[in-house]
């Protein structure tokens, strides 16, 4: 295991039963490590095996086969859970209580009392904006201030790693905006801290995390830093040219629709080796390069690429 690491997944399986003679391999043979002080997004389809594979990291299940390590420590002791902070996907909270009441008591459970306790709970309740709501009853919150609550009680004890399940799911988009926010906030604050999340929003992915890790079918296809995903050998550029004449312009960029800008004309080019050779020809021209931007590849493609070959050499026969 490498030091540095907060989470470290080594081999693990896990296999269910679902009937006499049946069972189901739910996780299959993971390597994963989540290095310490990283947002990392845990992506997959339904069934891919992300649940389950967060459930053995908090120690909820326990590997088939394979070892789990939460900070250096097994996570089938109860005391590497000291390490985590979770948020469910739906959180809930007794709804007769107020907010402060319940910080309250999920912080007396961690051991946490007197006048600590209070500094902690009056700083998470600014951290997530809900002081105005503190002595609400739960019952009152809507989804939003529900899961800044659950965020609230999942920093109680400052742990060294945050797992999130979905945290912006069911919000709307001014919520998850806002959860996006929080996350960043969390993460700028306490840069030594770990966050682990799983989410079907690839936008907020992209915008919150370092690196990603995708799963299929209970394998790891690949686990990388968003800016390797997203970047490709066959990376596409705008040019705008002005001064162009028609024959180069058809000599340059055959019958390639151009998109005529206020500056000139707009062409497409994939590929640096193309673009530096386009270039070399421009220069020879009265032709003027008014600017060159990179198109950024969409995680969503990037994502579709990544596992392309994978689905089809795992497809049944």
């Amino acid at each position: 295991m490498n030091s540095s690491a907060c989470i470290s997944l080594t081999e693990v399986t896990k296999v269910f039963k679902t009937g006499l003679l049946k069972t189901k391999t739910a996780v299959d043979n993971l390597n994963l490590e989540v290095p310490a002080g990283e947002v990392v997004g845990l992506l997959g389809p339904n069934g891919s095996g992300k649940s389950t594979t967060m459930k053995m990291i908090l120690g909820f299940l326990k590997p088939t086969l394979g070892e789990i390590l939460i900070c250096g420590e097994s996570s089938n002791n109860i005391s590497a859970r000291a390490y985590i902070g979770y948020l469910p996907e739906n959180p809930r909270f007794q709804k007769f209580l107020t907010g402060k009441e319940i910080l309250i008591y999920y912080g007396k459970l961690l051991g946490l009392q007197g006048t600590h306790l209070k500094n902690r709970i009056e700083l998470l309740f600014e951290l997530v904006n809900l002081k105005h709501a503190a002595f609400e009853r739960v019952q009152g919150y809507s989804k939003g201030m529900t899961q800044r609550l659950a965020i609230a009680q999942s920093l109680l004890n400052q742990p060294a790693l945050l797992i999130f399940d979905e945290p912006m799911s069911g919000l709307d988009p001014l919520g998850r905006i806002e959860m996006r926010n929080l996350i960043s906030t969390i993460h700028a604050e306490n840069p030594k801290t770990t966050i682990f999340f799983s989410s079907h929003v690839l936008e907020d992915v992209e915008t919150l995390c370092k690196s990603v890790a995708l799963l299929q079918k209970g394998k790891l296809k690949t686990y990388t830093s968003i800016e390797s995903l997203i970047s490709s050998d066959q990376q596409k550029y705008d040019i705008v040219i002005k001064n162009l004449s028609p024959s180069l312009e058809l000599e340059l960029f055959g019958k390639n629709t151009s998109k005529s800008v206020a500056t000139g004309k707009s062409f497409s080019i994939e590929g640096p080796e193309r673009l530096s050779w386009v270039i070399s020809q421009l220069l020879k021209t009265p032709a003027q390069i008014i600017g060159i931007t990179g198109q950024r590849r969409q995680l969503e493609e990037a994502l579709f690429k990544a596992s392309e070959v994978f689905t089809k050499t795992e497809m049944p026969a």
